[in-house]
Formats: structure tokens, sequence, C-alpha cells
């Protein structure tokens, strides 16, 4: 089968695990299927696409720059006054529509599987759509029903009365009509489909995969290792995070922040007079892999509803329990008081509680460990990629 991946962000330009997961699939598929890739490139003055490849095979990597005031890739360093212009010319970008069609008409796939296309625009769907391809779409965030793919407002509440720019953003996405939708989650499905979304697709859910890891070797070095794995952004609640940190009544308690992002400075400041709070920047995932092999609880400690959260079946693969805030999809991947432990977003006490809990409370954490690893078995990304190809055949047969 020839299948094209499209996805507005592909390695080595990540922002975060969906471009990842895309490559994950991608490069496993194509060790059975002709797999294509078009993405966007934060590089290029015109419309041409530079080639590349998947995987072993012959395949195709189509990147070009999408024309428009910046790139998606620079979309978090750019002032806010300009990014509605930005995204008026994202609704549906005729030079994107022109690129796609060509590489679509070149590379003839039977059906299109669209990831994240923002800074790509709906137009994608157009142009498979009138070649008569059949298009697959995977939801990784709220980025149809909310420009800044959080659903919050600028004070981090919860945006309930959208203004009349975010409404009319909203309706256009409607016009979207894949044959099939999927979501990682139940929450994502049941939010899009609150906003009228994919009235008449086929909706399914299917968790994300991750590729096997060699589990860590864990190391006792005396001291309770909290880890955090993400993006910097207010959204993320790493500020609950560090407070509670900064409240718990324990000298051996170390917290290992691992990620950039647009609050990075903010956060930094905040824990300049606790030493045992430690930033590192982006890591690669070998110097992840020590994080790993020392840390005694992760916290995903987010106030958006988070879409999946593609780090927790990686902390349970090493055998790492979790903390995470009872918001969006993170109570279908955490068993409260089986694999990790649920507190409310943005509790800060209630999250210090739990964090001392379980640095006094050895047997409960060794439960929580050897059930994570348990549970990471279901997001095999062997299995995970059988299920595609289900699909894949199930939309070319009709």
């Amino acid at each position: 089968m020839k299948i094209c991946m499209v996805s507005n962000l592909y390695p080595p330009y990540v922002h975060g695990g969906a471009e990842l997961y895309v490559s994950h699939i991608s490069e496993r598929l194509s060790e059975r299927h002709d797999i294509s890739v078009i993405t966007a490139a934060p590089f290029g003055r015109n419309g041409s696409s530079t080639r590349g490849k998947v995987g072993e095979r012959n395949d195709a990597i189509y990147r070009f720059y999408p024309l428009n005031l910046y790139s998606n890739y620079y979309y978090s360093r750019k002032p806010g006054f300009i990014k509605p212009l930005w995204h008026a010319f994202d609704i549906w970008n005729p030079h994107t529509y022109a690129v796609i069609k060509e590489a679509l008409k070149r590379e003839r796939p039977d059906l299109v599987h669209v990831h994240n296309f923002k800074g790509l625009s709906a137009s994608v769907f157009s142009a498979a759509k009138d070649l008569g391809i059949p298009a697959v779409h995977t939801v990784h965030d709220y980025n149809l029903v909310c420009p800044k793919t959080t659903l919050l407002t600028r004070a981090n509440a919860s945006c309930v009365n959208a203004r009349s720019p975010c409404r009319v953003y909203r309706r256009f996405y409607k016009r979207i009509d894949p044959a099939v939708v999927i979501a990682p989650s139940d929450f994502v499905l049941n939010t899009l489909s609150g906003f009228g979304l994919f009235a008449d697709a086929r909706k399914l859910k299917l968790p994300l995969g991750i590729p096997e890891s060699e589990p860590v070797t864990k190391v006792n070095n005396g001291t309770f290792d909290i880890l955090y794995v993400g993006r910097l952004g207010k959204h993320k609640g790493v500020h609950s995070l560090i407070e509670a940190v900064k409240g718990l009544d324990l000298k051996n308690a170390r917290l290992h922040v691992v990620g950039q992002g647009s609050d990075e400075a903010r956060l930094q400041r905040d824990a300049r007079d606790d030493e045992r709070i430690v930033f590192y920047g982006f890591l690669d995932p070998d110097a992840l892999r020590q994080l790993y092999s020392i840390a005694d609880v992760a916290v995903v400690p987010s106030i958006y509803a988070e879409p999946f959260g593609l780090v927790i079946p990686e902390y349970y693969q090493h055998g790492i329990a979790v903390i995470g805030s009872r918001t969006g999809a993170i109570p279908e991947l955490i068993e409260d008081g089986y694999n990790g432990l649920l507190f409310p977003p943005g509790d800060v006490a209630a999250l210090a509680s739990l964090l001392q809990m379980l640095s006094s409370d050895s047997k409960l954490l060794n439960e929580l460990s050897k059930n994570a690893r348990i549970s990471a078995r279901t997001f095999d990304l062997d299995v995970h990629v059988q299920k595609l190809e289900e699909i894949y055949e199930e939309v070319t047969s009709r």
C-alpha cells in the first residue's frame, strides 16, 4: 500500500511528541509499505520541495516552506499581535494546496494520513479530495477549535465563551470531512464532537504507541528524585510543581526539569533560591535515560486538558510511577492508586502532599512502579501500527 503522511513538523524539527510519533509509525510502516511524508520546513524562500528518506526503503520526505508571515516552527517566539494575521493565512493556504497537490500527483498514494496541520492549513484535505485520495486524520490537540491549542484564556482559565474571531475560526474547520478521525483519547473525541466537528466521519479512539525501549537499571542514590519532562509553558503547570517542591520538608528531594519553552526563564527565576531544583534544557535520549534510572516518580502537572500525554507511557516503560493532574485525558492513562496518583490541576498543596507521602512510603512507590511497567504493554508500537493498517485497509477497500 502507498501511504502519505502529512505533518506540520517532522524530525529533526520537533516541538513535541506528535511529530516523533509520526516519525515512529512512518518508519515502522515503511518496512511493509511505500511511505511518503509531506511536512513544513523552517527554511527556504520558495515552494520547491527537498526530498529525503523515511526508512531503509526509497521512501520520500517532501519538505517545503509554506508561504506565510513566518514558519510554524518559530510560532512560540513571535509577538502576539502578529499571530491573528498568521492564522488568517493559515486557515486555507493556496500555496500549500499547490505544493501538496503536486507532491500527491507524483506519489499517487492510496491514502493520505493527516496529523497536525497547523502551519500547512486545511488545504491539505482539499488537495487530497480533489485528487480522489481518501484521508484519515489523527487529532493530536485542539487546534481545530482553539488557535492556541490549549482551550485556555490568557488568564489560564477554561475558555468557555470564545470571542467572535475564534467562533468564526471554529466554523471553518467544521467543513473538514476525512473518512476516519482517530484520537488518542475519549476526551479529545468527545470535546471535538461537542463543538460539532466531524459530524459525518467515523470516529475512533486509538491510544498512541511508543517504540519498545530497554528498561533502565534503577539506581538508588539516596535522594528522592522527582522528574518532569516536557514543554515549559504556562499550560503545562510546571509552576505548580516547583511551588510544591519548594514547600516540601525534604532535604533529600531533587526536582529534575527537562525541556524548553516560553515560560522557561520565569520558572528558573521562581526556583533560583532552591538548590534542590535543577533545569537541564533539552536532553538527548542517552542523557534522558540517565535521569530515568534515578527517578523515583514523574509528575505531569498540566493545568490544561491534556489530549494524551505521550511522556506517560514512556515513564511506564522504565518503571516510573506518575503523579498527574486530573484533567483532560490524563485520567485515561493514570489509574489512581495503581500505576500512579491523581490530584486536582493547579492544587499545589495536594501535589505536595502526594510527593511527601511517596517519599516515605517505599512499599506503595514500589507497587506503583511495578504496575507502571505492566501498563506500558498497552502502548506497544507494533500493536498500534497493526491497528492503523486495519483502518487503512478498511478505508481503501471502500
